[in-house]
């Protein structure tokens, strides 16, 4: 290996002179001269917040600030991941900087006929256990992801989705355009508010009412009242006549 060239792991190479991490797998990955700076001082352990800040900015005549310096990791973090390596080869520590954490060796090649024995002195031991059988009559439980347990969630989910469109108005309480209401001789009064009511003057009213009529609406607006007079109620349905005049 080139003198040059510094072994990040078994298949992955730094080489500073070219600007880029060699990877077996990946090709060469090119690197900013501000991400290849940062590795460098990060092998040779310059690895302090301040020192890379003036290695990097300060020695140059830049001022940054803190979300620079954490973007710069962020991006070399990116260029090793991308040539194989994992991203937490790069280890941040609060208050002091970053350094590099070396990679794990591959795993030991285990000889097949050692595994193979042992596999076979595992079902030897479980063999001579006693096996638990399930009580009679106890019900075996779905695997969790059956397609019974998915159509059931499919239907509560759409449940959800569609009911409340339904219920909520059937729950929630109309609105009513005549709150107070007046029982006189036979005859209900209804009142838009309690300012309309007048004893002496619904007496009257009552007396000069037309047969039939059983129900009386009545609404004021300032100085312009409104009265219905209904064979029932006042809906489409109701027989009603209809007065408009002004309290002045």
């Amino acid at each position: 290996m080139n003198r040059e060239e510094i072994s990040l792991s078994a298949t992955v190479t730094f080489v500073p002179e070219k600007s880029c991490l060699a990877s077996r797998e990946y090709g060469d990955i090119h690197l900013t001269p501000n991400e290849r700076r940062l590795l460098e001082l990060i092998i040779s352990g310059k690895c302090k917040k301040e020192t890379i800040f003036e290695e990097i900015w300060h020695s140059q005549g830049t001022i940054v600030s803190e979300s620079s310096y954490h973007q710069l990791i962020k991006m070399l973090r990116r260029k090793l991941q991308y040539a194989g390596l994992p991203g937490s080869i790069i280890k941040t520590i609060p208050r002091y900087g970053i350094v590099l954490v070396p990679c794990e060796s591959p795993p030991e090649v285990i000889d097949d006929d050692v595994v193979a024995c042992e596999v076979e002195c595992v079902d030897d031991c479980l063999g001579e256990e006693p096996v638990s059988m399930p009580a009679t009559g106890t019900r075996a439980l779905l695997p969790p992801f059956s397609p019974f347990y998915s159509r059931v969630l499919a239907v509560f989910c759409v449940a959800l989705i569609l009911l409340p469109p339904v219920i909520v108005p059937f729950l929630m309480e109309k609105p009513r355009a005549f709150q107070e209401q007046v029982f006189l001789d036979g005859v209900t009064f209804h009142f838009s508010s309690r300012r309309s009511v007048d004893r002496a003057v619904l007496v009257q009213k009552r007396h000069a009412l037309p047969e039939g009529i059983n129900n009386v609406y009545i609404a004021s607006n300032g100085p312009k009242v409104f009265v219905a007079q209904c064979e029932g109620e006042l809906t489409k349905e109701g027989k009603c006549s209809y007065e408009y005049y002004s309290s002045y």
